[in-house]
């Protein structure tokens, strides 16, 4: 029973040239895993290093250009809206896109201790807003780059005064607004950080861009009675611009083949914001006669090479016909306005 009666010595005195060894270091938490549990589960992970980053485009059109095939790109770029407190409403990795969810601004004036995406949103002037992001990832295989584009779509709360006419009506309304090119430079910016370059050296980047400026021209041919646009640039360019000024717009893209037939055209059919009337039946409604309905009209841009560095859009009905309608038109005005 002596050993209740014992007690703990001193440790023995290590020798000048020798040093001691921590038994027990295997016991003990790493620095970051022993945070709390939310830091940890929301900890979202930085990969490698991407080589290569290059900010391309001019005016307000803007894309990033990394050579190679970068791998976990994709994933890399999710994890980056993930960073930035974007959840993602559309996330299509096959297809090389995602769609961020609407971020809403809530009325009155912003508080300038506000956090990064409720300043990023800042207007005076709207009572209210959203804005969400859409991520398209596209490889040029002949080029050799991968190429990544960043949309902004935003919209606006208009207040609508209700009166006994109107008490049974909404009042809320939200309508699309005008896209902001400098949140997609923005967000740009940031994911070419987030992908491991300086901050100084993403700003020589942007300042270097924005010194150039593409110019588009509408033409009219009375003798055809056709309008289209010729852009002074590449087809492969003037190609990627048009979709994302589409994204820009919400307008649904129903088809997109960057190359068909022997001329090699490009065509992009879309949904237009217009309604028309549509006939359906079949053979047998030659005895219950057809049904009219009202659906969204469809117009094809047509994108053909000019010449070597000049783009020719057009546009066409359903049956393949110029469309010179004034629905085709309103819509190639404001595609015009985007492009030039």
């Amino acid at each position: 029973m002596k050993y209740l009666d014992s007690q703990t010595a001193a440790n023995l005195a290590i020798p000048p040239d020798l040093t001691s060894v921590d038994l027990n270091d295997k016991f003990k938490i790493p620095s970051n895993i022993s945070s709390s549990i939310d830091e940890t589960v929301n900890k979202i992970p930085v990969l490698a290093k991407v080589e290569g980053i290059r900010l391309a485009g001019s005016e307000d059109f803007y894309w990033l250009e990394i050579d190679g095939k970068a791998d976990n790109l994709y994933q890399t770029i999710k994890n980056f809206w993930a960073s930035e407190g974007f959840a993602l409403d559309i996330d299509e990795p096959v297809i090389g896109i995602m769609q961020t969810h609407w971020i809403y601004k809530k009325e009155g004036a912003v508080d300038r201790d506000q956090n990064f995406l409720t300043a990023l949103f800042a207007s005076e002037d709207l009572s209210a807003t959203q804005d969400q992001f859409r991520t398209r990832i596209a490889s040029d295989t002949d080029a050799d780059v991968t190429r990544v584009y960043v949309a902004h779509r935003g919209t606006m709360y208009k207040h609508r005064l209700q009166t006994k006419q109107t008490e049974d009506e909404t009042s809320e309304e939200w309508r699309f607004r005008d896209p902001e090119p400098e949140l997609e430079i923005e967000m740009l910016s940031r994911l070419m950080v987030y992908l491991g370059l300086q901050q100084a050296e993403v700003d020589a980047q942007v300042a270097n861009a924005k010194l150039f400026a593409p110019r588009a021209t509408i033409h009219t041919d009375n003798k055809e009675n056709e309008t289209y646009i010729l852009v002074n640039s590449v087809k492969q360019r003037t190609w990627n611009r048009l979709l994302h000024e589409l994204d820009r717009l919400d307008y649904e893209v129903v088809t997109a083949t960057e190359s068909a037939g022997f001329s090699g055209d490009g065509t992009i059919t879309v949904k237009t914001h217009h309604e028309v009337e549509k006939k359906t039946g079949g053979f047998f409604s030659i005895f219950s006669g057809s049904e009219t309905t009202m659906v969204k009209k469809q117009l094809t841009l047509v994108v053909s090479e000019e010449s070597h560095d000049t783009t020719r859009v057009g546009i066409e009905n359903e049956e393949g016909e110029v469309d010179d309608s004034a629905e085709a038109n309103e819509f190639l005005t404001k595609l015009y306005n985007r492009l030039r």
